[in-house]
């Protein structure tokens, strides 16, 4: 048998290893069987990590319809790793009712719709205000008006949805990337992230699409369509708001008058997209749902767990109430210092900047899912860092939480976690800028 037979028994192999463990995941898994999850999620890292060793650039079209295949895996599916998806059809049960999902508390509501029961028993949030923006909000409405008796059809419209973002992404991507000169075969690093394909087309985070709308301003800026970028950048923070938090490295590319333009335009769309949800108590029931989210919740932390603890030990509570807004300065306050550093005259410096910003959020955040690091695997492919797939993978060390009936988090995997993604981040930071020296 040649080589060449044997790599196209190989590509089989892995091929037919990744599908049956997405399929496992996507059918049989359950969140609370941790080392199952991990075991699994190792597995598809592993094959991850292969294929994109064994990728060569006139066989980039194979890889990547072959992302879009993994993510088709999942389309008849429940969500197994998170139970988001009850909030999303829940608010789309409100809109399709004519309510505001922004003026109703789950716990008030006295509407009976279908699936009313299942729907209040599955969240996790009950007795707060929705937090999820006005494009998301569209996309629950349209999965219940398009089936609006069955949880599982209303599910898989969501997924369609996502799944199409995320071809999107996969098709538009290289050419990007060709056109800022970076090569097209790094593409596969989002395209084939198990991460991104079982959070986003699995559990049903929007992170896919908003990396669709961010791909669609960074293709516009980068054909001097600043217009349109502003449009496509709204998009994204109008889907979720994470995306408002980059906006500031546009006054170090951009001269300040198309910047003066870019955030007007950028405002102005968001404004309209905000305002059929707009009321006297729309201000104050939104910003109360964020600030609870500073200030009261907490998985998967870093530095803010150092500072808890350093509470604790001192004070003897948790200081979560004035920790969190103090830690959230801090973030915004790198994150401008981060991204107004120095003018931007090539691509070379506008993605890392932005993934520096992002990590450092993220590490004086309270709350980091999993699917967070989506945000970072995407804008690492415009750069020569890796840390975030790394990042991707370690953030199932988090799961272990829902491994106990009381949810208590491992400290030491949570340790473990961000103590190699900030060294590897650290190496690779120290190592390129030696070799750019």
């Amino acid at each position: 048998m040649n080589a060449l037979k044997i790599e196209k028994w190989n590509t089989l192999g892995l091929t037919l290893l990744s599908g049956l463990t997405y399929a496992w995941i996507a059918y049989y898994l359950d969140r609370s069987h941790f080392y199952e999850l991990f075991g699994c999620f190792a597995l598809v890292f592993a094959t991850y990590l292969l294929f994109i060793k064994k990728a060569k650039v006139e066989k980039l079209s194979f890889y990547l319809v072959l992302g879009v295949v993994f993510r088709l895996i999942f389309i008849l599916s429940i969500p197994t790793l998170s139970d988001d998806y009850f909030r999303f059809i829940w608010d789309g049960q409100l809109l399709a009712n004519g309510l505001n999902p922004f003026d109703q508390l789950p716990s008030a509501v006295s509407l009976n719709f279908p699936n009313k029961v299942d729907l209040l028993n599955g969240m996790n949030s009950p007795n707060y205000y929705t937090i999820y923006p006005p494009l998301a909000q569209l996309v629950y409405w349209l999965s219940v008006k398009l089936s609006p008796n069955s949880i599982l059809g209303s599910i898989v419209v969501i997924r369609s949805i996502l799944i199409l973002a995320e071809v999107g992404v996969i098709v538009l991507l290289p050419g990007l990337l060709s056109l800022l000169k970076i090569k097209p075969i790094n593409a596969l690093w989002y395209a084939l992230n198990p991460l991104v394909i079982v959070e986003v087309c699995g559990n049903l985070h929007f992170e896919g699409l908003v990396a669709f709308f961010l791909l669609l301003a960074f293709y516009m800026l980068a054909l001097h369509k600043n217009k349109l970028a502003s449009m496509a950048w709204a998009l994204a923070a109008a889907t979720k708001l994470i995306p408002i938090l980059l906006l500031p490295i546009l006054l170090r590319k951009l001269t300040f008058k198309k910047t003066v333009l870019f955030y007007t335009l950028f405002g102005l769309l968001i404004v309209f997209l905000f305002w059929p949800f707009y009321n006297s108590s729309f201000i104050s029931n939104f910003f109360e749902s964020i600030r609870l989210y500073s200030k009261s919740f907490e998985f998967n932390a870093s530095i803010y767990y150092l500072v808890r603890e350093i509470g604790y030990r001192y004070t003897g509570y948790n200081p979560i109430q004035s920790a969190g807004p103090w830690l959230a300065v801090i973030a915004y306050l790198g994150i401008f210092i981060i991204l107004l550093k120095r003018k931007i005259s090539s691509w070379t410096y506008f993605f890392p900047l932005m993934l520096f910003a992002l990590s450092w959020y993220y590490l004086f955040a309270l709350i980091v899912h999993p699917w967070y690091s989506i945000n970072l695997v995407f804008l690492a492919v415009f750069t020569q860092f890796r840390y975030p797939m790394l990042w991707s993978f370690l953030a199932i060390l988090s799961y272990s939480a829902y491994s106990n009936p009381s949810f208590q988090e491992n400290h030491w995997l949570i340790a473990l976690e961000y103590l190699a993604v900030v060294a590897y981040g650290i190496w690779e930071f120290l190592n390129k800028k030696k070799a750019a020296a």
